[in-house]
């Protein structure tokens, strides 16, 4: 490969403005850049490859050549499904050779169920999701998992971004043709309810008004990447928002109940969605139920409502209760000092933040709380950060790297975009195609960008260590779930049942430690597991899975001795290791030692074993006896689960 003299990378942003004021790059709306002009015009396969080569070129570099085509195949599987291919269907891409092989594959892969899951994971991080409160008092969020299955079933759909984050702030409030769509719409305002929340505090003013703090600063790092929270004691100060800004967005979330009451211990409100008929039949217990407690009820008669209240619990189904918050009396917030709720100050009218909405405010009606009206204004095509931010986070989970490298803060003390004309072109686009994420996607994957080699010319690396030009692919290890999915799925264990919970406390009780211990050996997809806040699974939190009692749009990646240790000896990779050289073995029973060991390589890392390995996994299996063939293939199976191949994203 020609390699070029290097000149000198763009500067590393460390803060700072870069227009003055609220002329900050990231307040200005995105417009649709102009191509830029590259000497290698043959390189580039999509528009957005040609805001990457400007950069190399400049740097007087050039970019990596293409991936082998198993080294793709791989990366889309696990990129797009969170699991390895199978090896028939590695194959399948293998000898297809029409020209748009790679196409098809993607498409593929984004109309499977399983790219919801993959996906829908990606966006839990940033909801902080959890099926239990954590803090003071742990309590299980029975329908919690309603949201998580709606987050899921929105990406396989491709529901457009603009109307995710609408259902999201204010899903309860949009009209609805029928109980179906009302039940969608709503399950999406979970985004708001699913947050740790202090609920056996005494003070029922504070816990409302922290409450409001999280929801606010949740809302305002998932969708526009800025840090309103920082305003809640005085004015933001490093960017342009106000403590009056913060407190016209306190008066939206103080109009907008979450719980039911604000005493210890506080309870979540939820929606009750059954379906009619059910509903009468249950207010009619109810009523009967109250009839037969009366002590002046005859015996006789409360023989007769008993039978009664039977005959209506018959194949009655229980309420399809929905997680999420409802309108509440509005209330504008006056502007706490210094923080304080009893030291107050001006009146500020329910509102979104002027430095980025300007004066010309979207009207609250009296008698709503505004979460409508400030979803909408979000949601907007015309705003400045939304289309940025989700683009930024798209690209961050394709390439284990943001444009911005701190997705969740597009502020001043965040990072300025490495390329920031390629990161307006994405936002363009992903709104040019409805908000479909499915969209940018194809964009990305399509690219050159995405589809060069891991094997990079030496100088490229060592100018650009940390690969802020995208001039090759650097490998990246596969998150928790992906590992302990693909452990499961290619011993053939893996449960890919779709929905519902695994929980079966009832509302408001406390979680059972000792049920925790089998959730984590179920056979399910890893996103189904139970989140419990106050503990974690120990092979999920050796391999950085993250804190659900804050948004997370760029996970840790250690590398740590317990992760080693888990690979040796956790329950899961033993046994998935013996179940996967018992299938080996039965379908090898004529072949020898070396054609066990390149069906293993083939089957774990997705590619032709080499002659040396064939050799040390006939030494290897021959170490053990003929008496122990399965145990020495087990071994062997451990040994490549564990393998740099097998655990990173190549």
């Amino acid at each position: 490969m020609l390699t070029l003299q290097p000149g000198p990378l763009p500067a590393e942003n460390t803060g700072g403005d870069s227009g003055g004021g609220d002329r900050f790059w990231s307040f200005i709306r995105p417009s649709e850049p102009p191509q830029p002009g590259v000497k290698d015009g043959k390189w580039p396969r999509e528009p957005l490859d040609y805001f990457i080569l400007e950069e190399i070129e400049k740097a007087g570099l050039l970019p990596t050549r293409h991936a082998d085509r198993r080294s793709l195949v791989r990366r889309a599987y696990l990129d797009l499904h969170g699991l390895p291919p199978t090896t028939p269907q590695l194959q399948s891409f293998l000898e297809d050779q029409r020209p748009d092989a790679w196409q098809r594959l993607i498409d593929e892969l984004l109309a499977s169920p399983r790219y919801g899951e993959r996906w829908g994971r990606h966006w839990l991080d940033v909801a902080r999701y959890a099926d239990s409160n954590g803090m003071d008092e742990d309590i299980v969020h029975p329908v919690a998992y309603r949201y998580r299955d709606y987050v899921i079933a929105s990406f396989n759909d491709d529901k457009p971004f603009n109307r995710f984050i609408i259902e999201q702030l204010a899903g309860d409030l949009l009209p609805a043709d029928n109980l179906e769509q009302k039940r969608t719409q709503t399950l999406g305002v979970g985004f708001l309810s699913v947050g740790p929340k202090m609920l056996a505090c005494d003070d029922p003013d504070k816990m409302r008004r922290d409450i409001v703090d999280e929801q606010i600063d949740t809302t305002g790092r998932a969708f526009l990447g800025m840090t309103f929270g920082c305003a809640r004691c005085h004015d933001h100060k490093f960017d342009p928002v106000s403590i009056e800004d913060y407190y016209g967005l306190a008066g939206i979330f103080l109009s907008t109940k979450t719980l039911t009451k604000y005493s210890v211990v506080a309870q979540f409100h939820q929606h009750d969605l059954s379906e009619e008929k059910h509903t009468q039949r249950r207010s009619k217990i109810a009523d009967l139920e109250k009839h037969k407690a009366d002590k002046a009820t005859p015996g006789e008669e409360k023989k007769r409502i008993g039978e009664e209240i039977d005959r209506l619990r018959k194949d009655l189904p229980p309420a399809f209760e929905v997680m999420g918050v409802t309108e509440y009396p509005t209330k504008d917030a006056k502007v706490h000092l210094r923080g304080d709720y009893q030291t107050l100050g001006v009146l500020i009218p329910r509102r979104m933040p002027v430095a980025i909405a300007g004066k010309a405010q979207p009207k609250i009606p009296g008698d709503q709380s505004g979460r409508l009206q400030l979803a909408n204004w979000i949601a907007s095509p015309e705003h400045p950060l939304t289309a940025r931010v989700i683009a930024n986070r798209i690209w961050h989970w394709h390439f284990g790297r943001g444009i911005v490298t701190t997705p969740d803060n597009f502020g001043h003390l965040g990072q300025q975009p490495s390329h920031p004309s390629l990161l307006d072109h994405l936002a363009r686009r992903l709104i040019a195609s409805g908000w479909s994420i499915k969209h940018l996607h194809r964009a990305i994957m399509n690219s050159a960008t995405y589809r060069q080699s891991l094997l990079a010319d030496p100088v490229l690396k060592e100018t650009d260590p940390e690969n802020r030009l995208f001039a090759r692919w650097k490998a990246r290890r596969i998150e928790s779930e992906v590992l302990r999915d693909s452990i499961l799925f290619k011993s053939n264990r893996l449960d890919l049942t779709m929905g519902s919970s695994m929980l079966t406390e009832q509302s408001h009780k406390y979680v059972d430690r000792k049920k925790q211990a089998e959730y984590i050996k179920s056979m399910r997809r890893t996103i189904y597991l139970p989140v419990l806040r106050s503990s974690g699974y120990d092979g999920q939190k050796a391999f950085d899975f993250p804190d659900p009692a804050v948004i997370t749009g760029r996970r840790n990646v250690s590398s740590v001795t317990p992760q080693a240790l888990y690979l040796m000896n956790s329950e899961l990779v033993h046994k998935s290791s013996r179940a996967l050289a018992e299938i080996l073995l039965g379908d090898t029973r004529e072949a020898g030692n070396k054609d066990r060991a390149s069906w293993l390589i083939l089957h774990l890392l997705g590619r032709e074993a080499t002659t040396a390995e064939r050799e040390r996994g006939e030494i290897f299996a021959g170490a053990y006896g003929k008496d122990e063939n399965s145990a020495a293939w087990a071994a062997f199976t451990r040994a490549l689960f564990a393998t740099n191949e097998f655990l990173y994203i190549q």
